[in-house]
């Protein structure tokens, strides 16, 4: 019979595991050596079809950026009308560019998910097994048949979570068009718990490597 220690340790081991969440830069790319940004007008937005999501992850990279001297503002505050999702034909760029300056605006930050992955990882008390969920290479063991790496089976518990790939991208106005593409910065965000804990780790994420 499972032990009462047992079953208590397998439990605050899945609800540490999806209680918490991790973002981390997994590609970044920078067409120049230094961002010459902070004394240009920045506008920041999230291109999410939830607007609690969309005003929550640019009031909290605004925030971030302004405190490290950056002059930035939410694209929800400075156009509460605008649809972020909406497409822009070529035809357009150029009206959308004269009329973001003349509110004013010369840099575009923008984020948007590019991809999510869900994965199961298989946890057991005692052996701190951890497996790859990309991975789906299997071995015997003792005509068991699991993920590889070694666990036992009386004491397991699946863990489910999502990861989402997100990217952030900031544009110069003021350069030619083939040139206006000055940073592409790509991050991971693993199994969110809360909007706030991942909004403000995302946004922590994104001016360290602004401000580099």
């Amino acid at each position: 019979m499972r032990s009462i220690k047992s079953l208590f340790g397998m439990l605050i081991v899945a609800s540490l595991l999806s209680g918490c969440s991790s973002v981390k830069v997994t590609d970044s790319w920078r067409g120049l050596k230094t961002l010459d940004i902070k004394e240009k007008n920045i506008l920041v937005v999230s291109k999410t079809k939830n607007k609690t999501t969309r005003m929550r992850f640019e009031k909290d990279l605004v925030q971030n950026l302004n405190k490290n001297g950056f002059q930035a503002v939410e694209a929800h505050v400075k156009f509460p009308l605008s649809d972020p999702l909406k497409e822009v034909k070529n035809e357009e760029i150029d009206q959308v560019i004269e009329n973001l300056w003349d509110q004013c605006i010369d840099i575009v930050i923008v984020s948007h998910l590019v991809d999510s992955k869900e994965y199961t990882t298989t946890v057991s008390n005692g052996d701190s097994y951890y497996s790859d969920p990309f991975s789906y290479r299997y071995r015997r063991y003792r005509s068991f048949y699991g993920y590889q790496g070694f666990y036992s089976n009386h004491n397991t518990v699946e863990i489910k979570g999502t990861k989402y790939i997100v990217e952030t991208l900031v544009y110069d106005l003021a350069k030619p068009k083939n040139e206006q593409l000055l940073t592409i910065i790509t991050l991971e965000v693993d199994n969110p718990s809360t909007l706030g804990s991942v909004s403000k780790d995302f946004s922590n994420s994104i001016v360290k490597r602004l401000v580099k």
